[in-house]
């Protein structure tokens, strides 16, 4: 049976035949079969038509994609539903603002519709909001998690357990309550795969060399019967070899991801990178070779990790025109290969340096929120090697890259006070502070490119 909106469809999509009219059921069918490029044109025709249907399953076309441009167009079109009325759209925007927000305008935006979904019924918005809460505390003061935790275990939800240990964990009462968590957790690990860590953290915690052996093979087990995901095992044997975790376990994170590969991508890409920083575990033409196999699945964080190998060249020999190459691969999703570029050309790899070019790099992936980035400007303005002095610039990036994290560009301002003017220090705070506002408007607008507000590394 032809739809109803068959006929509307001929007038305002000015089609030849209801045949060929967009189709939300098609889309699924493409995106279930993998062929994304035609599930969205499909959904695009619908959505810009009005469809919120459809405006929500493109949001999550686009969402899944993991990079900041295109969760800009996933909210986009979630707001477009939302407005529509549709409560769907609502929860996906206050998850998706909680969850990747960068900001707290739009941490607070997401706790808002959480919030109201949660008044309307909706159960799912709880866990969310509660994480939310936990590790935002100074932006949601009020946000009482305990409450919400206690609401979340009353009503049966096993992630109310799992939220608990995890506030535990984030209010620093974590040792004092290992007993407790256990007994949160274990019972509970294949179906809330998050245990596995905090279990993990509990052994290594209380020095259970034993329990925390059988984990790892329960977390096996699991995963050989599919009661876990390989994105699931791939999260626990990336924590257990963490910077976070108390105790490396590095042969054990090594065995997992051995488990993984080759077809689980990232787990190529992760076990690369393992054996790059702890080199006892394989030869480095292994490492190239896994990095290799990953890029061709499509994995762009092997791109990176192939331009960062072949720019420091410590496991192969430099070849900075093979990491421009895969840099260039990689630049859209990750700002550190943006940086990576800057600093090619800021050092002259490739004969001589290209200030220019640099600052391009640098800038870019300083405003896309890498603070090296900023310390890396502020050095090529200070030392002004091919580019003209600015002691106004140098300043207000090494500001920027101070609030950024980077104790370098402390010792970096100590060198500069000594020789800037007080009036010279004044407009350097000025325009750092007019590139930071820009910076958080860019954010929030969801813009790439260059903030529009600031003249600075023009």
């Amino acid at each position: 049976m032809k739809r109803v909106a068959c006929i509307a469809g001929l007038f305002t999509l000015v089609l030849s035949g209801c045949g060929n009219l967009p189709d939300i059921q098609r889309a699924e069918k493409a995106a279930a079969e993998g062929d994304v490029q035609e599930a969205r044109a499909q959904l695009e025709k619908l959505a810009k038509f009005g469809l919120a249907d459809a405006q929500v399953e493109l949001g999550d076309l686009y969402g899944a994609q993991d990079t900041p441009e295109a969760r800009q167009k996933a909210l986009d079109w979630y707001r477009k539903a939302a407005e529509q009325g549709s409560e769907r759209a609502a929860i996906r925007i206050g998850k998706m603002n909680a969850r990747e927000g960068e900001t707290p305008e739009q941490r607070a935006n997401g706790a808002r519709y959480l919030r109201k979904a949660l008044a309307e019924g909706d159960k799912t918005a709880l866990i969310p909001l509660i994480n939310l809460y936990i590790h935002f505390p100074r932006e949601f003061p009020n946000g009482k998690p305990l409450e919400l935790i206690q609401q979340a275990r009353e009503a049966g939800d096993p992630k109310g357990d799992v939220a608990l240990a995890r506030y535990y964990l984030l209010t620093d009462q974590f040792e004092s309550h290992t007993d407790e968590i256990e007994g949160l957790c274990a019972p509970i690990a294949e179906a809330q795969p998050e245990c596995f860590q905090l279990l993990a953290r509990v052994y290594l915690v209380d020095g259970r060399s034993e329990d925390l052996k059988a984990l790892v093979d329960r977390a096996k087990q699991a995963w050989e019967q599919g009661s876990i995901e390989d994105r699931d095992l791939y999260l626990f044997a990336r924590w257990l070899s963490d910077d976070e975790t108390p105790q490396k376990q590095v042969a054990a994170t090594n065995e997992l991801y051995q488990m993984l590969t080759p077809d689980y991508v990232p787990a190529l890409t992760a076990r690369a990178k393992l054996i790059m920083e702890n080199n006892y575990l394989a030869e480095p033409e292994v490492v190239i070779e896994m990095l290799r196999e990953a890029r061709a699945n499509g994995d762009l964080k092997a791109s990176l990790s192939l331009a960062r190998a072949y720019e420091r060249g410590r496991i192969v020999p430099t070849d900075p025109k093979k990491a421009i190459e895969y840099a260039m691969e990689a630049r859209e999703k990750y700002p550190s290969a943006e940086y990576l570029l800057g600093r090619i050309y800021k050092r002259g790899y490739l004969g001589e340096p290209d200030p220019e070019k640099a600052k391009q790099h640098l800038l870019t992936a300083a405003r896309r929120g890498f603070p090296k980035a900023d310390y890396a400007l502020a050095e090529l303005y200070w030392e002004a090697k091919g580019i003209e002095v600015n002691r106004v610039y140098a300043w207000s990036f090494a500001l920027l890259a101070v609030e950024g994290g980077v104790e370098r560009a402390k010792e970096l301002m100590v060198d500069m006070v000594l020789s800037l003017p007080e009036h010279t220090e004044k407009r350097a705070e000025a325009l750092y502070r007019q590139e930071r506002a820009a910076r958080r408007q860019m954010i929030a607008g969801g813009t790439s490119g260059p903030a529009t507000t600031t003249k600075q590394g023009g």
